[in-house]
């Protein structure tokens, strides 16, 4: 008999409708079902592409005796992170704050109000000698421990509660305590926890920084930064190498195309096999700006062959996108991109094979020889006949199963891709990624735009419409808007009055609807919303994708110069500015997003207007410099202003406005 999953919108929650486990939906039902039964509550969040949320579900959760003790002791919620990131958010923090890590699948255990008094994420169903307890096991001391000892878990609830709201304002501080040189200090931390030796900024598990490296790339178009040699050549360094050893690694599939989620390791070899559509579109933004930056030949294939593989596993013919892939297939972590020896063999010949075999090496630990493709020294095999092999081992692989899809369609993934999008088109110079930029954003306003002038969210298979958005729908559409304003006219894709001001109407939505009146910052769920979590968190921190703090802040920076009511903007940059200066300080590899925009305030975003023919060549140019915000706007004169709006020097042709910039 199905549990109340199967009526869900959410595939991931519906494909979990026939376990025996009494799952419910997140809601108020759930909770007061908690509180008649007076039992505690398991909060089990998961994701459709998850390989560790699957391989617990197949252990534990559609094992009948497993089930009944779930039943018997608990009420047990089900939530899919991709549909209710806010809940997400909350209850990750709470893990960490229980043990110091988090990941998922994600359980918290909760009292009947919703209040969580342990965290644990991944249990087995037996020992299985790595020293995590069985799930069994877990369960019935945390229900022996709610009968018997149950003061002390409403005091471990209370506590976390007041703990959790308190990190939403614990660290604001005034505006005026901003001081430029926070930036410099930023990039030096981040430079100091660069691994030199294998790129990436943390030990392992190793993920893609797209935030962490773009503010690198910002803060080195400082002028102090620029005329500060050493220090800038450290920038490039650092950006150049994490930039480098991801393209080259096992985090970036050579035979599909595409980047996997993170690496176990450090020298990146080992990945975690799900592919999200929200980190692809981040790496293309930032490696078309290593592109601009570096002309490295490299880079462009690295784009390109995302972008193919975003169209080609991830499209679909309604012009929407898939979310992510699954990490495993046939309830195999991996088995998609590893082939065995013989599989090795077979698709390239034993002499071959061979040679790879030797060059690439057994993967992991595993008990027979798989092997990852990746790319080795060129030395000892050409790029070009690495690539020669990337494609027969890829004509191969279409035999295989493909991972599965999760088919929803997400608004502010939506986003990031139509930013990369117009990111590559820049950079490669290629009208068609710009022209493909404008279609998403035009099918994002048909497909995630509510009567009301507000947002839904995601997009189901079914095409039903969630009823509901979090900050960064709003945040990071906008941000791709008027990144688009930024050079439609330079691209003759018409005027960009029309953008900026669907911006200015996505930013006004969100003040309206996320912010906090009392104090600096904005929710992650609007603050008149049912059913949200115990405490409203406010995201400061990036995590896989920007936080919408970060992203609502450079587009009040941007509305600033741009928008209609400039005053206003500009005011309420000041004020989310305040929280960032110890967040700076303390945290800097956290807030990368945020720096980004900051920066761009204090180096300053350039805005000219010109005749046509001289925007064209400007934009142009662009393709060869570094990254940096400009917008482009025809007029019969030319005017070159600075982040105020005040004419500077009359600029009186193309090469003077280019000098300007970038001299």
């Amino acid at each position: 008999m199905p549990n109340l999953l199967n009526n869900q919108s959410s595939p991931y929650l519906q494909e979990l409708s026939e376990q025996p486990v009494d799952w419910q939906p997140w809601g108020k039902t759930a909770f007061q079902l908690a509180k008649q039964t007076d039992k505690p509550v398991i909060v089990s969040i998961g994701y459709s592409s998850c390989h560790w949320c699957r391989q617990m579900s197949r252990e534990n959760y559609e094992d009948s005796y497993v089930a009944s003790i779930m039943n018997r002791h608990f009420v047990c919620i089900k939530v899919d992170r991709e549909e209710r990131p806010d809940l997400d958010l909350f209850y990750m923090e709470a893990a960490r704050m229980f043990n110091q890590s988090a990941g998922w699948p994600l359980h918290a255990f909760c009292l009947p109000d919703g209040a969580p008094f342990w965290c644990g994420t991944y249990f087995p169903k037996e020992d299985n000698g790595q020293g995590i307890a069985p799930w069994p096991q877990v369960l019935m001391r945390i229900a022996e421990h709610f009968r018997k000892g149950r003061h002390e878990l409403e005091e471990n609830g209370k506590n976390a509660l007041e703990n959790l709201l308190h990190t939403n304002n614990s660290f604001l501080s005034d505006p005026r305590e901003w001081k430029a040189d926070i930036l410099i200090q930023a990039g030096e931390s981040l430079c100091q926890s660069h691994d030199d030796e294998w790129g990436g900024f943390t030990p392992a598990p190793k993920f893609p920084s797209p935030m962490k490296v773009d503010f690198l790339f910002s803060l080195g178009e400082a002028q102090t930064v620029r005329q500060n040699t050493g220090f800038s050549k450290k920038l490039d360094s650092c950006i150049k190498h994490t930039l480098g050893a991801m393209a080259n690694g096992a985090l970036f599939d050579h035979v599909n195309g595409g980047f996997f989620r993170y690496c176990l390791d450090r020298e990146w070899k080992s990945p975690h096999f799900e592919k999200m559509l929200s980190d692809n579109a981040l790496l293309v933004s930032t490696y078309s700006r290593s592109l601009r930056k570096f002309q490295n030949p490299r880079d462009q294939k690295i784009i390109l062959k995302t972008l193919d593989w975003i169209e080609r596993e991830m499209g679909s013919p309604d012009k929407g996108y898939a979310s992510s892939l699954s990490a495993e297939t046939n309830e195999m972590e991996g088995a998609h991109y590893l082939w065995t020896e013989s599989e090795l063999y077979e698709a390239l010949g034993k002499a071959q094979g061979k040679q790879l075999e030797e060059l690439w090496g057994t993967f992991a630990k595993s008990p027979d020889p798989l092997f990852l493709p990746r790319l080795v020294d060129k030395e000892l095999l050409s790029f070009e006949r690495q690539e020669e092999i990337f494609n027969e081992l890829r004509m191969d692989r279409k035999k295989l199963t493909s991972p599965k899809r999760d088919e929803k369609r997400s608004c502010f993934q939506h986003a990031l891709l139509a930013r990369a999008y117009l990111d590559a088109g820049v950079a490669l110079g290629d009208q068609i990624c710009i022209r493909k930029a404008e279609d998403l954003l035009n099918w994002m306003e048909n497909s995630f735009s509510q009567p009301d002038g507000s947002v839904s969210s995601l997009l189901y298979p079914n095409n039903k419409k969630s009823s509901w958005a979090c900050l960064e729908d709003y945040t990071l559409w906008a941000e791709a808007v008027l990144n688009f304003a930024s050079v439609c006219e330079g691209f003759g894709l018409g005027g960009n009055e029309i953008w900026i001001e669907k911006a200015e109407t996505l930013i006004s939505f969100a003040v309206e609807k996320f912010k906090d009146p009392a104090l600096a910052g904005f929710y992650t769920t609007a603050t008149q919303m049912k059913d949200s979590g115990p405490v409203s968190k406010k995201p400061w921190y990036d995590h896989a994708t920007p936080s919408g703090n970060s992203s609502i802040m450079r587009c009040f920076h941007l509305l600033g110069i741009l928008g209609g009511n400039r005053k206003k903007w500009n005011q309420e940059y000041s004020e989310a500015l305040g929280a960032y200066p110890k967040l700076a300080q303390q945290t800097p590899d956290g807030i990368g997003h945020a720096l980004c925009a900051i920066t761009e305030a204090t180096v300053g975003t350039l805005t000219f207007t010109a005749p046509k023919s001289i925007i064209q060549e400007v934009t142009l140019s662009m393709q060869k410099k570094p990254y940096r915000l400009i917008f482009l706007k025809k007029s019969e004169e030319i005017k070159l202003l600075n982040n105020q709006n005040m004419i500077q020097t009359p600029a009186t042709s193309a090469q003077a406005i280019i000098d300007k910039i970038w001299l």
